[in-house]
């Protein structure tokens, strides 16, 4: 619990202040480091937070958090390993208050942040977004937390950009999944993991994903594909065929059950995002095997 950055006097204390709100964060990402999450920031513009003195205290003007040039390692066995029990969680904490604010502008840039050894670029921003600060009681002790805020009158809007060679996400991908089944799978591993975005023509794609694991003697690989088509608005996306296949006589037989849902899947037409938030507006480019995804969102 004693990692946890909010202990608080009396539940006054939160809200709490930008200052407050900023050391807390900039200690979560110490910490991080036993999690084996580690920040190298090599001068980059790191973490700011501001408020104007004339707004209630619930609300925080602007959160940004600048990555451009800092290097992330992340240590795959230890983040599979992580213990969460000393987060202060609302749904299963005595709740002594909440008060109910308003996030102007929430920013995440990293361009480029190098992450494992590999270069990624991110642009996002959120506006508008309610908040919950949340005050619970655990062990004794008065901590604060945040949640996400409700407003009849404000819908968080947003935009987003993600930009990584496939090569590099893949290797990404592979560094921290691997770990994770390691330990979620007794005497498994996985092999080899691969996602491939190609275009076959305007606002249209094929998105392949493959496996392969190893459970004990037992060899498993499978690869699934989609061809899909993204609506000129970017809103929607149009399942034309999937299907999963494998080389393997056992994985074979262990995808049977699947092949009818896959074949339900063409002709199906889908909404981006889901009841609560809305995704317009994406694009998807594909030049020289680099992905970059953008759009916008919209709170329902």
């Amino acid at each position: 619990m004693d990692r946890w950055p909010w202990h608080l006097t009396s539940e006054k204390a939160w809200p709490a202040s930008g200052t407050t709100v900023k050391t807390g964060v900039m200690r979560l990402i110490e910490e991080a480091r036993s999690d084996g999450i580690d920040i190298r920031w090599n001068g980059a513009p790191g973490i700011a937070v501001s408020s104007s003195p004339f707004t209630p205290r619930a609300n925080i003007g602007r959160i940004s958090v600048d990555l451009t040039g800092s290097e992330i390692t992340i240590d795959g066995e230890k983040l599979a390993a992580m213990a969460t029990d000393w987060i202060p969680d609302p749904d299963e904490d005595e709740v002594v208050s909440r008060v109910t604010g308003i996030l102007g502008e929430k920013h995440v840039r990293a361009d480029p942040v190098t992450i494992n050894g590999h270069q990624m670029r991110v642009d996002m921003t959120i506006e508008d977004a309610p908040l919950e600060w949340i005050a619970v009681r655990r062990g004794g002790q008065l901590l604060g937390t945040f949640g996400e805020g409700h407003d009849d009158e404000r819908r968080a809007t947003g935009r987003f950009r993600f930009s990584m060679h496939q090569d590099d996400l893949n290797d990404l991908v592979m560094s921290l999944a691997a770990p994770a089944v390691k330990k979620a799978i007794r005497l498994g591993s996985l092999t080899a993991a691969k996602v491939s975005v190609q275009p076959t023509g305007q606002r249209r794609f094929t998105v392949a994903a493959g496996i392969a694991a190893r459970l004990a003697i037992l060899k498993f690989s499978a690869r699934v594909g989609f061809d899909i088509e993204l609506s000129a608005d970017g809103s929607e996306i149009t399942v034309h065929h999937a299907a999963a296949t494998s080389k393997r006589l056992l994985s074979k037989l262990a995808l049977l059950p699947l092949r009818d849902q896959f074949r339900r899947l063409a002709g199906r037409t889908v909404p981006l995002g889901d009841d609560e938030l809305r995704v317009h507006g994406v694009t998807v480019d594909v030049t020289d095997n680099n992905l970059t995804v953008a759009g916008r969102v919209r709170a329902a």
